[in-house]
């Protein structure tokens, strides 16, 4: 899923302030799963924490509200007081994990100064955060994203903060000359997290390839290498 609004329009918004953009999508993940102030937020991370691992275990449809309470170490009628759904939970779990992971690219950024350092380090960074969260990880690839039902929940601009960060650095990724003018940056970003994505997916089936981590850096090593040929062909 990409945010639908036009590359063009984004990046001349954007691209002028990056930190305040990552700040933003670092941020937006944990209001929605905070909108409740009186919560008790120990409670609610022991349910969170809980519902990750059954969801892992059972999948959502599978999984049971009684299985999730047992594991967060609450009772039933507790849980109803926190979530009105399994559903409602399943959307909130990996909204945590993206606001976390947001956040560790944005601190990671602060020593990159060009989009092709900033890109290269988010798909790094994206395969080796799912390596070292595997059940959020199976949740949100396997799960979530391919959701029809995502696009109703505050779960979707997670979504599309995921991809704009792709779509904006391949905006910029222009301005600096290694990725060809006259190519959409929708089309390229769809390109780009599509083969992430398709690589995270292979690792959480069937554990290829074997090091995540490397693999990741490998694909953005090709994925620049393919926009520079490109780019070198356009000029």
């Amino acid at each position: 899923m990409l945010a639908t609004a036009s590359s063009e329009s984004v990046a001349r918004i954007e691209l002028g302030s990056w930190e305040a953009f990552l700040a933003e999508i670092a941020d937006r993940p944990r209001r929605g799963t905070e909108r409740k102030q009186d919560r008790s937020r120990r409670t609610e991370r022991q349910i969170l924490n809980g519902a990750l691992r059954i969801f892992a275990r059972d999948g959502i449809s599978r999984s049971k509200i009684a299985d999730i309470a047992a594991e967060a170490g609450i009772s039933t009628s507790t849980f109803y007081e926190y979530y009105k759904s399994k559903e409602e939970l399943a959307y909130d779990v990996p909204m945590v994990y993206l606001a976390d992971f947001f956040q560790l690219y944005r601190d990671a950024c602060a020593n990159t100064t060009t989009a092709r350092e900033r890109l290269l380090l988010y798909l790094t960074t994206s395969a080796d955060y799912a390596r070292e969260h595997a059940e959020w990880a199976r949740l949100l690839y396997l799960e979530i994203w391919p959701s029809v039902f995502v696009t109703k929940t505050e779960m979707r601009h997670s979504i599309d903060d995921y991809a704009k960060v792709v779509r904006i650095l391949v905006e910029d990724g222009k301005s600096e000359g290694w990725v060809a003018p006259d190519k959409s940056a929708y089309e390229t970003a769809a390109f780009i997290m599509g083969g992430l994505n398709q690589l995270i997916i292979t690792w959480l089936l069937y554990r290829k390839p074997r090091n995540l981590t490397k693999a990741g850096s490998d694909i953005a090593d090709r994925v620049i290498a393919l926009l520079e040929l490109e780019a070198s062909h356009a000029a």
